[in-house]
């Protein structure tokens, strides 16, 4: 239809050309519009339009719409209020809420004019595509860990703020595990987690997983009996702030809760295994559209740390296997729970002489005030992963003697063992000393900030943050390094 009406304006405009030729009137573009009333005389101009109003119609008018740009210069030639349009998408730069087509508005693109750059995360002036050093700390982005966060001291708590949330999953088990996450957030407010209804923490509860960086994993075991996913949130919180996911699973039969002390030889069976089921579980929930996408590379496996009994499930995890030959000896002494630990295993795994719960994706082992369940003995030998053990000297749960034993039994003679001077058993789970007391023994402070520095830099090390390496493990009064 407009073909058809050009066409016809063309028509009429040479048919009135003729009969202005005809009556004498002056039309000298022959565009069927006298020079007397024609605004352009020295081209033809049918329709007459004159965006602009300057007396000049368009057909001869290098400005039409009088904006101060030519209309060859002018990627919106009609509209006074735009010249450019960098994106090309047909909108003006000045009322385009993208001017550069990256998919981020102008109020957040730091380059709003530079297709190729949207984030400056260090503010010097370098978009972070192009910046060798994103956050500005003086580390490279190839070889550090956190690109987009500056280094903090590794004896301190870190730069990230720190969240955390409660899950339940089913494991391989059959049983559902509720697991406790602590992880960054980049929310800017939030409500301090009170864990359980219990025991407060300094996370803030519910928050959102920042995921904009990818975090190591490391997951904690809590101890037999009494124990809670929780039971070490000085020591996952500070974790944490320095970027780690952390992950603790309730062993189920076996928590403050639960506790089944006729299920323990299942439970002690169970447990590591509730570990790899809470890093698969992680795996699930950090691929596609979900709460923490993202935030993990699954073939970086992850580190295990444990208390008392926790500390049993990580050396487990990370290698140590029971010896069925032990388990046969110790049945025959009239002890009903090394029969029952065997006769499990056997029904499962007949013709095995050892039970082997490891994980090969596990890079390194801490174990606290830790228990060997009075299994393990030479099997210790099989920890093949970097392993840091600490203990208290004044510990009557798992007694100093008990822990230079296990350390004893590792074969890695380099195993880093350190003992903090007149520490309890619950110097590692504070609500323990609140519950049962910890009176004229090591102030907790001291303690959780030992434990804290220690555990971090061990980490740290294992990961080969750039710098840990050269920083010693703490010297202090409050800890020998045996």
């Amino acid at each position: 239809m407009r073909i058809e009406a050009v066409a016809l304006t063309i028509s009429l405009a040479l048919l009135l050309a003729t009969m202005a030729g005809c009556t004498g009137i002056s039309d000298d573009d022959d565009d069927g519009i006298s020079n007397a009333d024609d605004n352009c005389l020295e081209a033809q101009n049918f329709d007459q339009v004159d965006t602009d109003a300057d007396g000049l119609g368009n057909a001869c008018d290098d400005d039409d719409d009088g904006d101060g740009v030519a209309d060859s210069d002018d990627a919106l030639p009609l509209d006074p209020g735009e010249t450019t349009d960098m994106d090309g998408d047909g909108k003006g730069d000045n009322s385009d809420g993208d001017v550069d087509g990256d998919g981020i508005g102008n109020g957040n693109d730091a380059f709003p004019s530079d297709t190729s750059e949207s984030v400056d995360t260090d503010g010097d002036g370098i978009g972070d595509n192009a910046d060798d050093d994103d956050d500005g700390d003086g580390i490279a982005d190839a070889s550090d860990p956190f690109h987009l966060t500056p280094a903090t001291s590794l004896d301190s708590p870190g730069p990230f703020i720190v969240g955390t949330d409660d899950f339940t999953f089913t494991g391989s088990t059959g049983i559902e595990i509720t697991v406790q996450v602590w992880f960054p957030t980049a929310d800017l407010e939030g409500e301090e987690v009170i864990y359980d209804n219990i025991y407060p923490g300094g996370a803030w509860d519910s928050a959102t997983p920042d995921c904009s960086q990818t975090l190591p994993v490391a997951l904690y075991s809590h101890g037999t009996g009494y124990g809670l996913r929780w039971m070490s949130a000085f020591l996952t919180e500070r974790l944490a702030s320095h970027g780690f996911l952390v992950i603790a699973p309730d062993h189920v039969d076996d928590t403050l809760f639960d506790s089944d002390n006729a299920k323990l030889y299942q439970t002690l069976l169970r447990r590591p295994v509730d570990l790899s089921d809470t890093f698969d579980w992680m795996v699930e929930k950090s691929e596609g559209k979900r709460e923490f996408q993202g935030c993990i590379d699954p073939s970086s496996g992850y580190a295990v740390m444990g208390h008392s009994g926790g500390g049993y499930t990580a050396l487990t995890a990370s290698g140590a296997t029971i010896s069925i030959d032990d388990l046969e000896a110790d049945c025959g002494t009239g002890i009903d729970f090394y029969c029952s630990m065997r006769d499990t295993w056997l029904e499962s795994h007949p013709g095995s002489d050892t039970i082997d719960l490891s994980d090969d994706r596990i890079w390194a082992t801490v174990a606290l005030a830790p228990w060997d369940a009075f299994v393990l003995g030479t099997g210790l030998r099989m920890v093949q992963t970097p392993t840091l053990v600490l203990t208290g000297d004044a510990d009557a749960t798992t007694n100093l003697s008990m822990v230079m034993a296990i350390v004893g039994n590792l074969e890695d003679p380099s195993a880093l063992f350190g003992v903090l001077k007149n520490a309890g058993h619950y110097h590692f789970s504070p609500i323990g000393c609140d519950a049962y007391g910890c009176d004229g023994l090591l102030n907790l402070s001291i303690s959780k900030e030992l434990t804290n520095e220690v555990v971090t830099l061990f980490l740290a090390q294992q990961l080969q943050w750039p710098g840990s390496s050269d920083i010693e493990m703490p010297d202090s009064e409050h800890l020998e390094w045996q």
